[in-house]
Parts: structure tokens; sequence; C-alpha cells
């Protein structure tokens, strides 16, 4: 009987060992869920900032795109204040109106706007409207013969086509 009693005693050992390892490994299985807990608030916090800080800057840069495109033709519109001045005095003078469309075309040129040759040129669909036929003996077919209306091109893209008579074959 004493081997059982023994065996009981050291089964008691065994188990308030493995009872205390059981509150050692729940103790410490609670601290990191604690500190997992911790580490996600502190993430969650930085989220909520960082997508408050996007939202800001959101904003300032729609108000930044209003603005210029508000203001996108300032300086055009500057420039042609002097026009207008200008306009006003060549009313009162008969040369003043060819000197008006010259100091407007100047102002738009600074600005990129090309006018189309388009005269004896050869007929370009990406250039020229067509809006008739003409028939010619001095020019080749297919040829503008004469510009109706003038077309423009602004910064390398055509901004309006001119409207153009072409030669046809007689």
């Amino acid at each position: 009987m004493d081997t059982m009693a023994e065996e009981d005693g050291e089964l008691e050992c065994e188990e308030e060992s493995v009872g205390e390892e059981a509150d050692d490994a729940s103790a410490r299985l609670e601290k990191e869920l604690e500190e997992a807990k911790c580490l996600a608030d502190e993430r969650l916090d930085q989220l909520k900032r960082c997508r408050a800080e996007l939202e800001n800057v959101m904003k300032m840069a729609a108000r930044d795109r209003e603005e210029n495109i508000k203001f996108a033709s300032q300086r055009l519109i500057s420039r042609l204040l002097g026009f207008l001045d200008s306009m006003e005095q060549a009313s009162k003078h008969d040369q003043g109106v060819k000197l008006l469309n010259l100091q407007l075309l100047a102002i738009l040129e600074g600005e990129g706007l090309v006018p189309i040759e388009a005269e004896g040129k050869p007929f370009d669909p990406y250039r020229h409207e067509a809006l008739m036929q003409v028939e010619s003996g001095e020019l080749a077919e297919n040829t503008v013969a004469q510009e109706l209306s003038r077309g423009y091109i602004l910064n390398n893209r055509v901004l309006r086509t001119s409207k153009v008579a072409v030669v046809k074959k007689r």
C-alpha cells in the first residue's frame, strides 16, 4: 500500500506541476493577447490618421484644381485687355482694323496658336475641310485652290480645320 500512497503523492505533485505550467502558459497567452490588442489599437489609430490625412490632401487638391480652372485663362485675358484698348482707339481710324487683326494674331501666336497654310497646298483631310470643288488649269488635282475660312493649330493639335475649295479634274 505504501507504493500506492507514493504513487498518489507523485500524481498530486505532477498534477500541481501541470497546473502551474498551465497557469504559466495561460498567463503568457493572456499577456501576448493584451500586447496584440495594444498593437491592433495602435495600427487602427494610425490607419484612422492616415485616412484623415488622405481626405485632407484630396480636398486640398480639389480646391487647387478648382482654383486653376477658375484662373486658367487669366494670362490670355490679361494680354487681350491691351487689344481691347487698341480696339477702342482703332474704331476711330480706318487703318486701325488691320493693326488690330495683326495684334490679336500676335497675342494668340504667343499662346501657341498657328494659322494653317492652305492655298496652293495639297489637300490634307486632317487640316482641311473641303466645302466645294473647283476646276483649274493651273493647279494640280487635290490641291487647295481657295481658303474660305482659316484653320488653326494650337500647340501642334488642329483646333479648327481650314474650310477650302479643292481642285478636281476637268
